[in-house]
């Protein structure tokens, strides 16, 4: 059966206010060093990093394809195509993995070897795509993932990003972290997630970067970044983000201690050149729907609507 899409008023203003989002956790990595250079993710630095389960009928095995980011424990995000990939129904969302490959996970730690409990995988009950979504011109790509029952959130393993605030800065120069299961052709999709450094993009110079591979209007739902490399990087020349679709782009807070869901990979160029900018969901400008929408959902759960 495929999951239940629905599409909710924009406009609508929920009445249950932040206080459905736990502000004094989320976004909390267990490291406090953030990186420079390209690398692979240690074990539960990005707790909310999640990993989303298809399938085409209950006698087939899932298949893991794109990312989701863990918001609150009973709702994801992700793009439209992560959300409906080539017609698979999204039965669940796997949250806590980190090598795709092992069945256990564990990392050594100031000497000591540290375990992961086993991953959560929290069946979907629907999925609430942004009504403004545009697929033709790929605006408004965002979609809301409801779960059938609550993740599990006692565990440092599984914890929602921040949502941020609407009129949050975004400057150029600001210091974006995208973390993602992803790689080139040749690589191949990485068993663990790999993170990267990223820069905003001006939008003249990513529509002129990606002019000769696609042809793209940017809306203001959507913004560019690309790698943010050392200029002595030894990276190769094509350094691809495959697979990353739907996975966060993140950014601390003022105080530095707490990461922010300020974009999602939605468009890029496969196996393009390292300077090539990749487009965003601009989830600050669509978060107020965000709170809304969850409001909303909240509001159903406890039978008030």
């Amino acid at each position: 059966m495929h999951v239940l899409w629905m599409v909710l008023f924009a406009g609508f203003v929920g009445v249950l206010g932040d206080d459905i989002f736990d502000a004094e956790s989320c976004g909390s990595s267990f490291y406090n060093e953030t990186i420079r250079r390209p690398t692979l993710a240690r074990l539960r630095e990005f707790p909310w990093l999640a990993r989303l389960g298809y399938q085409k009928s209950p006698d087939v095995a899932p298949e893991f394809h794109f990312h989701g980011t863990l918001i609150h424990r009973y709702y994801a995000v992700t793009t439209v195509f992560a959300a409906d990939y080539l017609g698979k129904s999204l039965m669940f969302v796997r949250l806590g993995d980190y090598h795709t490959s092992d069945e256990k996970d564990c990392q050594e730690f100031d000497g000591e070897e540290i375990c992961a409990p086993p991953p959560q995988d929290i069946p979907v009950l629907y999925v609430v795509k942004h009504p403004e979504h545009n697929r033709p011109r790929m605006s408004h790509d965002l979609v809301l993932i409801k779960f059938q029952q609550p993740a599990d959130l006692t565990t440092e393993y599984v914890q929602p990003i921040c949502l941020p605030s609407p009129n949050l800065p975004l400057s150029e120069d600001a210091p974006l972290f995208l973390s993602a299961w992803c790689g080139s052709v040749k690589t191949g999709i990485s068993v663990v997630p790999r993170q990267y450094r990223m820069q905003l993009a001006p939008t003249a110079v990513c529509t002129e970067k990606l002019s000769p591979h696609i042809s793209i209007t940017l809306h203001e739902s959507e913004f560019c970044a690309a790698l943010d490399l050392p200029k002595d990087s030894t990276l190769p020349k094509e350094v691809s983000l495959r697979g990353s679709t739907g996975a966060p782009l993140q950014m601390l807070d003022r105080t530095g201690k707490r990461f922010q869901l300020v974009g999602m990979t939605s468009v890029g160029v496969k196996n393009a050149a390292r300077d090539v900018p990749y487009v965003f969901t601009n989830v600050l400008q669509l978060s107020d729907w965000l709170r809304s929408t969850v409001n909303r959902e909240e509001q159903k759960r406890a039978g008030k609507l």
